[in-house]
């Protein structure tokens, strides 16, 4: 059942506290909740609940407890615990009075999460962005109202708004999910122990009738420690250790199939039936490479607990190989764009062009003057479908070129290059700053929600020191140079912003 209260924003002073003390107007966490799409937010997370049962969470709290966490870094118990102690966060979650009881239980940010998913977290990247633009719009409006225009000049700006402005960045990164390093021997074992786990169970629900299945499992643990314990491996020594664990793993999936054939059903809890289709595909899998003497494979497992994750080859230095969900992200004066595609299987971002560029159009009324990526988008289909909306693709033209359109097209592609070092940071500021790149998450639906989060957190906090932090910073810095240069010396302080 959906609970709600009033959207509307309370105001600082009404805000009751037990402690004797006035509630700063001016605190980081009341300026955010004043941008906030709070009725955006209500509408999202609210579409999955029951009109019956129950009534849930409310949603400001719901998504604003998950806003201060990716924010601060901070895990579910950690979360909890700081709203509960901060009367500011407290507020920010439309709180009307300071409360000492917990928000709701830590583990209840895992069904948020599920219920939010990647789509409505965008929605409201969306709503945010859309409504940056709408104030944006109105002050425009107001100023020209101000300075006064006839028809004529409205009739000017329509015909400036449909052309097309702007310059759009697209590239795409990995959300590292947060796995140990994948092995096919240790996959083997891992799968072995939770088979041998499996038998157990079986044996324990059939009170221990006749004898206990053989597993080897004290032999096969003496045989993978010795393999592990060795620091230089040699072919003929991992191919040796893999077709032992295969099988120890094959015998114990045939005893687990003839004991399910003797119950006549699959005895298996949810968790424990998931592990064990896992398991037989990841047999499988490391036959079918052990037998074909290959080392890849459709779809092919990395962890038994995230079977979603798929291994993305980047040829990157240092980090060949990347395990978790490709993004293609689009940044657009520099706030991350909806994500025009999240996906745990590898794909050619460069198919993906005009999505973004529709999205761009969707968002600001208009399309991009120019669209800025990777070698990777820079196609003739690229270029054609562009060129036919009035697109330019920042790349090397087709076709044959004099030395001096060869040398001015060079110029003008590297001064244009240079514009992908914003994307560049910003990923790196998601994956440093908030984590991008160590994603804790099990499921697929609560990754993606989290992923999704970060850059609608990142914009948030981009979006607020534009709003309130901005004009001062910038009075500051020259008050600053002023009193340096009478005074002759010191060295001023830099201003606190809403970054982490």
């Amino acid at each position: 059942m959906l609970r709600t209260k009033d959207p509307n924003q309370l105001k600082i002073e009404e805000f009751k506290t037990p402690f004797e003390m006035k509630m700063d107007p001016h605190n980081r966490w009341v300026k955010l909740s004043e941008i906030v799409p709070w009725e955006e937010v209500l509408r999202q997370y609210g579409k999955n609940m029951s009109d019956f049962g129950r009534p849930g969470i409310d949603s400001r709290r719901a998504v604003g407890a998950m806003i201060i966490k990716v924010m601060l870094g901070l895990s579910d118990e950690e979360t909890v615990e700081q709203i509960r102690e901060n009367p500011y966060m407290q507020y920010f979650l439309g709180y009307e009075a300071y409360s000492k009881e917990a928000v709701f239980d830590p583990s209840t940010f895992v069904y948020i999460r599920e219920r939010l998913g990647e789509e409505a977290v965008s929605k409201l990247n969306y709503a945010l962005l859309n409504k940056k633009e709408t104030v944006k719009k109105k002050k425009k409006e107001k100023d020209d109202s101000q300075e006064g225009g006839g028809t004529g000049k409205k009739e000017t700006e329509e015909k400036e708004e449909a052309r097309p402005k702007g310059t759009l960045l697209l590239d795409a990164t990995i959300a590292d999910q947060y796995i140990k390093y994948p092995n096919d021997v240790e996959l083997l074992q891992d799968g072995r122990e939770k088979s041998e786990q499996m038998i157990d169970y079986i044996y324990e629900l059939q009170d221990k009738q006749g004898n206990k299945p053989r597993t080897y499992r004290r032999k096969a643990r003496k045989d993978y420690l010795n393999f592990a314990k060795k620091k230089n491996r040699s072919k003929r020594e991992i191919r040796k250790a893999e077709r032992k664990q295969l099988q120890y793993l094959g015998r114990n999936l045939r005893t687990i199939n003839q004991k399910i054939d003797e119950l006549g059903e699959i005895p298996f809890r949810k968790v424990m039936y998931k592990d064990y289709l896992v398991i037989q595909e990841l047999y499988r899998q490391q036959k079918e490479m052990y037998d074909k003497k290959i080392n890849y494979c459709n779809d092919r497992i990395v962890s038994i607990h995230q079977p979603h994750v798929r291994p993305m080859v980047r040829g990157k230095q240092g980090k060949k190989v990347e395990f978790g969900s490709k993004i293609l992200c689009a940044i657009v004066k520099g706030y991350y764009g909806i994500i025009n595609k999240l996906s745990w299987d590898a794909f050619n971002e460069g198919s993906h062009v005009i999505e973004g560029v529709e999205q761009y159009k969707e968002l600001y009324g208009y399309y991009p003057e120019t669209v800025i990526g990777d070698r990777i988008f820079i196609t003739r289909e690229n270029k054609k479908k562009l060129e036919s909306m009035g697109i330019r693709l920042s790349g090397k033209d087709l076709g044959r070129k004099t030395e001096e359109k060869k040398a001015k097209e060079l110029k003008r592609m590297k001064k244009e290059q240079r514009l992908r070092v914003r994307i560049e940071g910003k990923f790196g500021q998601a994956k440093n700053g908030y984590e991008l790149n160590r994603i804790r998450m099990r499921k697929s639906s609560t990754s993606e929600s989290e992923i999704a989060l970060t850059f609608f957190v990142m914009n948030l906090i981009r979006y607020a020191k534009e709003v309130f932090l901005w004009p001062v910073s910038q009075i500051v810095r020259v008050l600053e140079s002023l009193i340096i240069k009478i005074i002759g010396h010191g060295n001023p302080q830099p201003v606190n912003s809403l970054s982490r």
